[in-house]
């Protein structure tokens, strides 16, 4: 399981890199040509749904790192098991939470594939919304492979 999760990661970095590389470079051309008198809009709008991607697909990486924001001072103080049921709870909900905006993500991206961006008429915003059901779909798989952890690991004790 963990050499899936460094394939992954790998994966993921390498995609999130070429994203930036991505963006940045659209808009630097974007705010070049527009200072020479030639803008031209449309690199806004694929920037602007390339960082979607960018923020979904590093939301995973920053889960599986464990670098989100938390507030463990309370779970901190709890017992040893008590602090364990409390961490497995606090995964499952958010592997519920993440599976329902998953599932609603796909119903968002069916419901716009026939709306295009008006600055790139052959860019669907379902291709932008994808991003949403893909991203929640891996880090509910990263909450997954945690409480399968968490469960192998309190069973052992």
């Amino acid at each position: 399981m963990q050499r899936a999760f460094e394939i992954l990661d790998r994966i993921e970095v390498a995609f999130c890199q070429g994203l930036l590389l991505v963006i940045v470079g659209l808009v630097f051309v974007s705010a070049v040509l527009r200072y020479v008198g030639y803008p031209i809009n449309w690199t806004n709008a694929l920037a602007s749904g390339l960082f979607v991607w960018l923020i979904y697909i590093g939301a995973d990486r920053a889960l599986r790192r464990s670098r989100h924001i938390g507030m463990s001072s309370l779970v901190d103080r709890l017992p040893r098991g008590v602090r364990d049921i409390v961490e497995l709870l606090t995964a499952v909900l958010i592997l519920v939470f993440l599976l329902i905006i998953a599932f609603l993500g796909v119903r968002m991206v069916l419901a716009n594939t026939r709306r295009v961006f008006e600055e790139l008429f052959f860019l669907s915003y379902s291709v932008v919304v994808a991003a949403v059901p893909v991203g929640t779909a891996l880090m509910g798989f990263t909450v997954l492979v945690r409480i399968i952890e968490k469960v192998r690991a309190l069973q052992k004790r």
